[in-house]
C-alpha cells in the first residue's frame, strides 16, 4: 500500500440543494398578427402535403393508418410540451432536438435594447400525427388567431404558436442529411457492387404493437426492391428501433422528393444510414522487433475488473499468455488468421503492460475480452478489422454487456465484477452532430444500469494536414513555426475532426490523444514530425465539444507521435502508418507465427487503452488500501466505477498545454478561449496518474462515494491545515465531482440528473484557473482547479465546505444518482508544511467516516 494513501471523507450531512438562477437572454418574437401572416400559409401547405401523402399511402399500403412525422421548429423551448402533445388524440411524441438558428427580422436576441446577430437557441419537436390530430391542431391555431383561450391542458400550444419559426413534414432529404449513406452508396457503386446493406433507423414508437406494424409495412415495401430484413433491434430504454436491411443498390439512385421508391418515402423512417461497422484501418507490413522482454511470472488474479470490446487478441503471445480471458459467443475467433489479430492484441498489450518502452509494472489481474470485430480482407490492399455487416453495433454491445452482468440463456454472468469497459473504436460514418447517437445513448443507459465505466476513444482523424500555403514556404518554416501552422490547421478543421460515435456519451470518459511517447526514433526516412512544441494534441486526434457544449474529451493521454509524408500541391502532408518508431511499443502478431514480436503503433485507441490501464490501477490501489486498513471494500464496491471516473479526471490539468496553445493559436477573447477552444482540444487536460494513486507530504486527497436524489444535497468538510494559516504560499485546491446520470432519450436536455458544487474560494483566497466555470457543469464531470497565494488567517478546526447538489433536468428524476467526490489540497513540493498529516489527523476515526452507500 502507498505510504500516504488517499483519505476517506467523513459521512456528509444532508440538506436541501442550492437554487440555481436562470440567465436566459431576452429574445424578440414577432407579434400575434405577424405570426398569423407567417404561419397561416405554412400551415395550409402542411395540410395540403398531408392530404397528398395520405392519398399516396392509401394506394400503396392497403389498410395502413396514414401517419406522418411533423417537424415543429421553434425559437427557444416550450417546457412540458410533451404533456400537451399527449392530450391530443392522434399525436405521438417522437423526439426533441437542439437546433441553432440565424437571427432575422422576426426573431433575434436583444442586448441593451438593440438587436444582435447572435445565433438563437431553438428546438426541433418531432411529432407523429394522423388526420385527426391535424384537424385538432388547425382548431387550436384558429383559436390562437382569434384571441380565444385554449382548452385546459393545451395552453402550451399558445407558446408553440408564439415561438414557432416553421412547421413542415419530415421528408426524404431529412432521412439522408448528415448520415453518410450517399457517400457509402457511391463508393459501393464504383466498386461494382449490386446490393447494399444499410441501417434503417425508425421513429421509436412506444407501443410494441405499433412497432410490429411498422416493421410489417417496411417488409412489404422491401418486396418491390428485392430487399430483406437481416436483423431487427429495439431497445425501449434508449428509444431505439432499427432494421439492418439488404436491397438492390439502385434504390438510392434518386433521393429527390419525387423518388418512386416507396421505402424512401416511408414516414416510419427517421434515418437511412450506412452500416456502422466501426472499421479500423491498420498499418501494412510486418513487425521488425522480436526478442524477449522481461515479463516476469506473477500470480494473475483471474477475476477481471476490465473488459475489452475489440478484435480477437493473439492470446498465446508471450505478453498476453494467461493474462486474458476471451469470451467469444459468436465464434469470431474462427474468422481470424493469427497474424490478423492486430487491434485486440495491441489494446490488450497497452492495458496490461502500458507503453513497453517505459518498463512499467504490469497489471496482475486478467482482462476479459469480448470480441466484436472480425477481419475484412481484400479491401484496397489494406488490413481492416470491423464489426460484421450483418450485426448492428448497438445490438452487439448491448448483448455483450448484458452477458457479462446477467448471463445469456442458461449461462450465468460471465464477468460480473467488471467495473471498466474499454471501447477503442468508433463509427467513422457518424461524427457527432446535433443529437446523441443510439450507440452513445446505449452506453449512457448501461453505465447507469450496471454502474460501469466506459472508456471510449475520440476516434482517429486520418486526413491530410493542409497548411494553405505554397510548398516552398512550408519547407522554409522553422520547427516552431511549422508547429504553429499545424496546430492552427488542426483547430481550423474542427468540423471535420468531430468526435466519432459513441464517444459523445455523457456518462463515459472520452479520451483524446497527445503527440507524445517514450520511444527513440532510429530512422526517419522521408517521414516528418510536424509538431515539435510538446506537449501538444496529436494531429490525428479528433475532439469536441460534446453534447450541449459539454467538455469532451474529458482527458487526453499519450497517443504516440504520428509522422507524416510530404504530399503534392496543397495537401502538403499525408499520414503515414508504419510499424517503426516513434509510437507506443506493443505486442504485435506476425505472419510467421512468432509469439514474441513487437511493433510501434499510435492513435486515440492507444490513448484510451492507457486511460483504461490507469483506471485499473486506481481500482487495485483502492482495494489494497481498504484491505490493508481492515475496511470492507464492499462498502464502496457497488459504486466504485464512478469513484474511478472521478479520480481519473482528478489527476488532469492543462499544465503547460494551455500556454502552448495560447502561444500557437493566440486568443481573441480569454473567456471564449477557456470555454470553447482549449476544452475542445484537450478537455480537462493530461492525467498525472500518480496524483490519484497516493498523496504526498504536501498534498492531501480525500474522496467520498454516495448517492443523491432530486432536490437534496450533501455537505462535505475538508479540515484546513493550521500550518497554512496566514502564510503567503501558493496553494492549489482541486475538486472533482463525477456521477452516472439516468437519461431521457425523448428530452432535448437528455441528462436527467444534474449534480454540481460551488467551489469554496474565499477561505483560502483562491481563484478559478483552467476550464470556464459554465463549461464544467454541462456534462457528468465537474472538475475545478483553484489557486492563490495570499495570506489568509484561520484557526485550527476551520473547514472548507463543499456542497454537492442534485436537481432533475430532463423529465422526472425518481431514482438515486450515484456520484463520487475527490478533493485535493496542496502546496508546492519541498515547502515545509505537512498538509497531509494535518488533514489526516483532523479526519474523524475511520469507523465513522466510511462512505454512505444506499
Amino acid at each position: 500500500m502507498a505510504e500516504r494513501p488517499l483519505l476517506i471523507f467523513p459521512a456528509p450531512s444532508e440538506t436541501g440543494r442550492e437554487k440555481k438562477g436562470n440567465n436566459i437572454p431576452r429574445t424578440h418574437f414577432p407579434g400575434v398578427q405577424r405570426q398569423i401572416d407567417r404561419i397561416e400559409p405554412i400551415f395550409s401547405r402542411l395540410e395540403d402535403a398531408f392530404d397528398s401523402q395520405r392519398a399516396h399511402l392509401a394506394t400503396t399500403l392497403t389498410g395502413a393508418i396514414p401517419e406522418q412525422a411533423i417537424v415543429f421548429e421553434t425559437i427557444g423551448t416550450i417546457e412540458d410540451f410533451i404533456n400537451a402533445v399527449k392530450l391530443i388524440d392522434g399525436l405521438e411524441w417522437l423526439a426533441e432536438w437542439e437546433q441553432n438558428f440565424d437571427p432575422d427580422d422576426d426573431f433575434y436576441i436583444v442586448d441593451e435594447g438593440e438587436p444582435t446577430d447572435k445565433k438563437l437557441g431553438g428546438r426541433l419537436f418531432l411529432i407523429m400525427s394522423d388526420q385527426r390530430a391535424i384537424t385538432e391542431l388547425r382548431s387550436l391555431w384558429e383559436r390562437y388567431k382569434n384571441g380565444d383561450g385554449l382548452p385546459r391542458g393545451k395552453g402550451r400550444f399558445k407558446g408553440l404558436f408564439t415561438q414557432l419559426k416553421n412547421i413542415r413534414l419530415w421528408d426524404i432529404s431529412d432521412r439522408f442529411r448528415g448520415t453518410g449513406l450517399e457517400l457509402d452508396w457511391k463508393d459501393k457503386m464504383e466498386q461494382g457492387e449490386e446490393r447494399i446493406r444499410f441501417e434503417v433507423e425508425l421513429w421509436f414508437r412506444s407501443s410494441a404493437d405499433k412497432r410490429r406494424e411498422v416493421v410489417s409495412e417496411i417488409r412489404t415495401l422491401l418486396q418491390n426492391v428485392s430487399g430483406a430484413i437481416i436483423t431487427e433491434t429495439a431497445i425501449q430504454h434508449i428509444s431505439y428501433h432499427a432494421l439492418l436491411i439488404e436491397a438492390r443498390i439502385e434504390i438510392f439512385h434518386d433521393l429527390s422528393q419525387n423518388s418512386n421508391v416507396q421505402l424512401l418515402r416511408a414516414d416510419s423512417v427517421m434515418f437511412f444510414r450506412p452500416v456502422g461497422q466501426a472499421i479500423i484501418q491498420l498499418p501494412n507490413g510486418e513487425p521488425e522487433l522480436d526478442g524477449s522482454i522481461d515479463n516476469e511470472s506473477v500470480e494473475i488474479i483471474q477475476e477481471p475488473i476490465v473488459a475489452l470490446f475489440d478484435g480477437v487478441p493473439l492470446s498465446n503471445h508471450m505478453m498476453l499468455k494467461e493474462r486474458i480471458i476471451i469470451d467469444d459467443p459468436d465464434d469470431f475467433e474462427s474468422r481470424y488468421q493469427a497474424h490478423e489479430r492486430i487491434h485486440g492484441t495491441t489494446m490488450a498489450s497497452l492495458i496490461i503492460h502500458g507503453e513497453i518502452d517505459r518498463s512499467e509494472t504490469s497489471l496482475n489481474r486478467s482482462v476479459y475480452v469480448h470480441p466484436i470485430l472480425t477481419p475484412l480482407r481484400g479491401f484496397r490492399d489494406t488490413i481492416h478489422e470491423c464489426i460484421p455487416d450483418n450485426i448492428l453495433p448497438v445490438d452487439i454491445i448491448h448483448r455483450a454487456v448484458r452477458r457479462m452482468f446477467e448471463g445469456e440463456g442458461e449461462m450465468g454472468p460471465t464477468a460480473p465484477k467488471v467495473k471498466i469497459i474499454n471501447l477503442s473504436i468508433g463509427d467513422a460514418a457518424r461524427p457527432f452532430d446535433f443529437s446523441v447517437s443510439p450507440w452513445a445513448r446505449l452506453l449512457d443507459w448501461l453505465s447507469y444500469k450496471y454502474r460501469v465505466l466506459f472508456i471510449v476513444s475520440t476516434g482517429n482523424y486520418v486526413g491530410d494536414i493542409n497548411l494553405n500555403m505554397p510548398t516552398s514556404e512550408v519547407r522554409g518554416l522553422t520547427a516552431e513555426d511549422l508547429s504553429a501552422e499545424v496546430v492552427k490547421s488542426i483547430h481550423s478543421t474542427s468540423h471535420d475532426r468531430r468526435l466519432l460515435s459513441p464517444s459523445e456519451a455523457i456518462n463515459c470518459i472520452t479520451v483524446g490523444a497527445l503527440h507524445d511517447d517514450s520511444s527513440t526514433i532510429a530512422y526517419l526516412g522521408f517521414r516528418k514530425e510536424l509538431i515539435s512544441h510538446l506537449p501538444m494534441v496529436s494531429p490525428m486526434s479528433r475532439f469536441g465539444l460534446g453534447y450541449r457544449r459539454s467538455i469532451k474529451p474529458e482527458i487526453v493521454m499519450s497517443g504516440g507521435r504520428q509522422l507524416y509524408l510530404e504530399g503534392i500541391g496543397n495537401e502538403h502532408y499525408k499520414l503515414t502508418a508504419t510499424l517503426m518508431a516513434p509510437g507506443h511499443k506493443v505486442a504485435y502478431p506476425k505472419k510467421e507465427g512468432d509469439l514474441n514480436s513487437f511493433a510501434y503503433t499510435r492513435g486515440t485507441s492507444n490513448a484510451a487503452a492507457l486511460a483504461t490501464r490507469t483506471a485499473a490501477i486506481i481500482y487495485d490501489s483502492l482495494k489494497e488500501q481498504f484491505d490493508t486498513e481492515g475496511t470492507t471494500f464492499e462498502l464502496i464496491e457497488a459504486n466504485v466505477a464512478v469513484l474511478i471516473k472521478a479520480l481519473l479526471v482528478h489527476g488532469a490539468s492543462w499544465n503547460t498545454i494551455y500556454s502552448s496553445l495560447e502561444q500557437l493559436l493566440g486568443q481573441d477573447r480569454r473567456e471564449r478561449f477557456k470555454d470553447r477552444v482549449v476544452p475542445r482540444l484537450v478537455g480537462y487536460g493530461l492525467v498525472d496518474a500518480y496524483k490519484v494513486y497516493e498523496c504526498t507530504e504536501q498534498r492531501a486527497t480525500l474522496f467520498g462515494v454516495n448517492t443523491l436524489t432530486k432536490e437534496k444535497a450533501h455537505i462535505y468538510s475538508v479540515p484546513l491545515p493550521p500550518s497554512l494559516s496566514s502564510k503567503t504560499i501558493k496553494r492549489r485546491l482541486t475538486i472533482t465531482l463525477a456521477w452516472f446520470s439516468p437519461i431521457n432519450s425523448n428530452d432535448q436536455k437528455y441528462r436527467q440528473g444534474q449534480l454540481w458544487f460551488d467551489p469554496p474560494a474565499e477561505e483560502l483566497a483562491l481563484k478559478r484557473v483552467e476550464a470556464d466555470w459554465t463549461a464544467v457543469r454541462r456534462g457528468t464531470v465537474q472538475h475545478e482547479i483553484l489557486e492563490g497565494d495570499r495570506a489568509m488567517p484561520f484557526v485550527d478546526g476551520d473547514m472548507l465546505q463543499i456542497k454537492v447538489n442534485c436537481r432533475e433536468e430532463a423529465g422526472k428524476l425518481n431514482v438515486e444518482v450515484p456520484y463520487a467526490l475527490a478533493v485535493s489540497l496542496e502546496v508546492a513540493e519541498g515547502v515545509e508544511i505537512p498538509i497531509y498529516n494535518e488533514v489526516r489527523e483532523r479526519i474523524r476515526p475511520r469507523v465513522e467516516v466510511l462512505p454512505n452507500n444506499h
